[in-house]
């Protein structure tokens, strides 16, 4: 069972590290905006659950669903090389009163180092 895991996890370690990167920018934000996985959840009209295996980072994430996460929170987290996206990163109002506790929140967070940013993955499409 154990060999069959590793294997897996080998077979799967680009879109499993792009996940927990993904994973890790979802955790900083939330904390940042003082909500909660709850709160994320009822704002992508999704279980409490589902957030709860995304902020795991071995969900292997659709475009739908990232598409949904970067809307939600206000965010971008993929960005396609060459193309410039037309969608306007806002933080929803939903979430908008928790922002003035996000000062607070910051001084202690603990989860990275506060100079990074989190990541953003890049792809580019072959002509």
């Amino acid at each position: 069972m154990r060999l069959q895991k590793a294997k897996w996890r080998q077979e799967n370690h680009a879109w499993l590290e792009k996940s927990a990167l993904i994973a890790l920018k979802i955790l900083r934000t939330i904390k940042e905006q003082g909500i909660s996985q709850k709160e994320l959840a009822e704002e992508m009209k999704v279980s409490a659950q589902y957030i709860n295996k995304i902020v795991k980072g071995s969900e292997n994430l659709s475009l739908e669903t990232i598409s949904k996460l970067e809307i939600a929170l206000g965010i971008p987290l993929v960005e396609v090389l060459g193309f410039s996206s037309s969608i306007n990163y806002e933080i929803p109002e939903s979430v908008q009163p928790e922002i003035s506790k996000s000062a607070e929140i910051k001084n202690d967070l603990s989860l990275e180092d506060e100079s990074y940013a989190g990541p953003t993955y890049s792809f580019s499409l072959a002509a």
